[in-house]
């Protein structure tokens, strides 16, 4: 439990992280006027986290659930698909993906939407509502298909299955994904992606390749521990 604690208010650090760097570029209309609606959502977010971290998870929900409910009251369209994202970057590959599709209309907006079904899985995570946690993860990943973030998760949650091919497949979309990471929490996506990838490869047995992909780790966070850990450990191993 003190590890699940730890991880949320990993989530927590990001998420503030991300929101205060989607607040410089523009998604649905100008960034400079204050929108109530979004002041209403980001007072849900606060409380909605104030109950997971006190082990309200019924009640978490119940805020996460306002969150979604709002957002797809405010943009119902079924000649629009609307996506979510973290950073410019990100925001252009969807119009530039929806554009080459010829999907119709695409738009980005709020990435609060995204987050609250991503919020939301933990809290059924918690409550050991699996099933309900891959439909809020895929459902998060509907809104933003490129958010290595999202996809790290998803891959832990197939991990958790002991489904390796599926998890590896996943942690290397998310590896891939980070390209399109905001640029203050791009190497953290990053290293996720690649601890996600070298945990696979020990239970394939593929050990060289997981002491390699350790070793990039490190070699980009020479204070990742998690990664030194499973560093030495697949050293041993291989010495056996």
């Amino acid at each position: 439990m003190k590890m699940k604690r730890y991880l949320f208010h990993i989530i927590v650090a990001v998420f503030a992280t991300v929101l205060g760097s989607a607040t410089g570029w523009c998604q649905d209309g100008d960034a400079s006027v204050p929108d109530n609606d979004e002041a209403v959502i980001q007072q849900t977010f606060d409380e909605g986290t104030r109950l997971v971290q006190s082990g309200k998870f019924t009640e978490a929900i119940q805020q996460f659930d306002k969150i979604i409910v709002s957002y797809e009251e405010k943009f119902r369209d079924e000649k629009t698909r609307f996506f979510c994202a973290r950073s410019p970057a990100e925001s252009l590959l969807y119009l530039l993906e929806a554009a080459t599709a010829k999907a119709g209309d695409a738009k980005v907006v709020s990435v609060n939407w995204a987050y609250a079904y991503y919020l939301k899985s933990y809290a059924l995570l918690e409550l050991g509502r699996l099933s309900d946690v891959k439909a809020n993860l895929e459902r998060a990943l509907a809104l933003s298909p490129h958010n290595s973030q999202f996809l790290s998760e998803l891959g832990n949650f197939y991990q958790r299955e002991r489904n390796w091919p599926k998890a590896l497949q996943t942690f290397q979309l998310a590896e891939a994904a980070a390209e399109f990471s905001p640029p203050d929490v791009k190497n953290s996506d990053l290293s996720r992606a690649w601890r996600g990838i070298g945990f696979v490869y020990v239970e394939q047995k593929r050990l060289e390749d997981a002491e390699k992909i350790y070793l990039r780790c490190l070699e980009l966070d020479k204070n990742d521990t998690r990664a030194a850990n499973e560093l030495r450990y697949v050293q041993d191993l291989r010495k056996r």
